[in-house]
């Protein structure tokens, strides 16, 4: 079985005190809403492949990496199995979004409050990637509140 490398960005703001999450709404190959995502080409580090895709996907440059997710997540399709790295990111939300590629994989997009994001995620593992960036950021505001 082959196996394809990738990442997922889970990319967030802060307005009045709460977070907003970007979520899109993809329409190449299953119809649903995910977190930007996508392959690492060869000789390409995941950190060089995550902006490169945040990039291409949605055309937002104002990210800052904040942290990577310790576990990747995988799965099985058309005899390839896909091992993707999350990564949680800063973004902002005032810079404009365009879906626009080569290759339509996305036709909307959200930013959607934090408590309101699992309900829109339609892949179970996304919900779980996106549990663990909000434990993340989480311990990442504790220990900034300690300084």
């Amino acid at each position: 079985m082959k196996e394809k490398h990738g990442v997922t960005a889970i990319i967030y703001d802060e307005r009045d005190g709460k977070r907003y999450f970007l979520i899109l709404h993809r329409i190449l190959n299953w119809t649903g809403w995910e977190f930007l995502k996508g392959g690492i080409d060869k000789d390409e580090l995941p950190e060089q492949a995550l902006l490169r895709e945040i990039d291409e996907e949605s055309g937002l440059s104002q990210v800052k990496i904040i942290s990577n997710l310790p576990q990747k997540f995988n799965w099985v399709a058309k005899d390839t199995k896909y091992v993707y790295t999350p990564f949680v990111l800063r973004g902002n939300m005032n810079e404009p979004i365009d879906l626009e590629q080569e290759i339509i994989e996305h036709d909307a997009f959200k930013w959607v409050e934090q408590n309101e994001v699992e309900s829109f995620l339609t892949h179970e593992d996304n919900k779980r990637i996106f549990k663990e960036a909000i434990e993340i950021l989480g311990r990442i505001s504790e220990k900034n509140g300690k300084d």
